[in-house]
């Protein structure tokens, strides 16, 4: 998602955007314009209309917002609300975290991601070239070449790989490595209340209070294993973590009712009458700013 920084002169008047964009054209800067002819409350801050979605500003555009179009004054544009002469400030691509980044080499970005072709040439138009990649051909110079932005191609591969990557770990699977002392590490994502009734011993239990801190105790490659009721929650997570740029998630096969009933059928197992809706957001705040060193139960 681009955001986009902008000033802008507006005026209802058709007479004051043509006199306002000829002395702009003299070389009369455009603070100075804008308080010569603007009538929006913008004017107060030399025209600035601080930060806004891409969308936002193409409604009145009526075309889409590159980098190239930083620091050029654009219009006059008439929209429903008036006449507008604009000036791109700043344009800020946000970040989706996972496995790619600019030096990636396209090699392993095809290793990971066998998708990753198709979606070039889908969403981009970036097609394979006459001769196969060379070890030096990264996602950096493969998208400088098709005159691409680097962060939007990038943001578009996490975000298909995030949604189609959906990686299970069985039951019996889980109970070797932990048998081999190779445990994975095992995140609770359920609420207490289902942790009380059963759980798998080792795991941390994770919540809008404790996401900070647990997530940090871990590197973004560790092997983690998400428990949930029955495998319903965990791929919303598994998908919100590997934004943030973990790697190696796994969700619990059938989670940990399939567990009680293959595994340790010692635990209880539990009904939920109603569980639609309840999704990963639910016990999640990234924006709580907590840290709490408790809420997990060590081995």
């Amino acid at each position: 998602m681009i955001r986009v920084r902008a000033s802008q002169i507006f005026t209802h008047s058709m007479e004051d955007v043509v006199a306002a964009k000829k002395q702009l054209d003299s070389g009369i800067s455009f603070e100075e314009v804008v308080t010569n002819f603007s009538t929006c409350p913008s004017k107060e801050n030399a025209g600035d209309l601080g930060w806004m979605p891409e969308g936002n500003l193409q409604s009145i555009m009526g075309q889409e917002v590159s980098e190239s179009d930083i620091g050029n004054v654009i219009g006059p544009v008439h929209s429903q609300y008036g006449y507008h002469i604009l000036k791109i400030s700043e344009i800020e691509v946000e970040k989706i975290e996972g496995p790619f980044n600019a030096e990636l080499s396209m090699e392993s970005a095809n290793q990971i991601f066998p998708d990753v072709h198709n979606i070039l040439f889908k969403e981009f138009h970036i097609g394979l070239p006459m001769t196969p990649y060379g070890k030096n051909d990264n996602l950096a110079s493969v998208c400088k070449a098709n005159g691409k932005n680097l962060q939007e191609v990038i943001n578009c591969l996490n975000k298909e790989y995030s949604e189609k990557n959906i990686s299970i770990m069985t039951c019996e699977e889980l109970k070797q490595k932990i048998d081999c002392d190779n445990k994975p590490v095992l995140l609770d994502i359920r609420e207490s209340w289902e942790r009380d009734i059963s759980k798998i011993e080792g795991s941390h239990i994770i919540n809008s209070e404790n996401n900070e801190h647990i997530l940090g105790t871990f590197e973004k490659g560790r092997e983690i294993v998400l428990i949930d009721w029955k495998q319903d929650r965990s791929p919303s997570f598994q998908k919100w973590l590997t934004q943030k740029g973990f790697t190696n998630i796994k969700c619990l096969e059938g989670g940990i009712d399939l567990w009680s009933e293959k595994i340790d059928t010692r635990l209880n197992r539990y009904d939920i009458d109603e569980d639609d809706g309840y999704r990963y957001e639910d016990i999640l705040d990234e924006e709580s700013g907590h840290d709490d060193h408790e809420g997990h139960d060590h081995p």
